[in-house]
């Protein structure tokens, strides 16, 4: 299911939450929180290396990706998708 919108699952497992960030209808990277604790990102650039952070990190980042952009006046989504266990 989380296939479905671009870049598959790798890494820390199946993700609880998923979030694709784009810019200007480009994928830049895709968050996944796997648990409580643990997420990935991964950079569409290095599909075959994600970088492990907190949970907490990882939401800190996609909410300065979005401020970023805003300040920026550059066009951006942020694809989020929420799975249930």
């Amino acid at each position: 299911m989380l296939q479905a919108l671009g870049m598959p699952e790798v890494g820390l497992g199946a993700a609880l939450e998923r979030f694709e960030l784009d810019v200007d209808g480009q994928g830049y990277c895709v968050v996944d929180i796997v648990d409580d604790e643990r997420a990935s990102i991964v950079l569409n650039a290095l599909p075959d290396f994600p970088l492990e952070i907190n949970v907490e990190r990882a939401r800190q980042f996609v909410a300065a990706w979005r401020e970023r952009n805003n300040m920026l006046g550059q066009p951006y989504q942020v694809h989020r998708e929420q799975r249930e266990v």
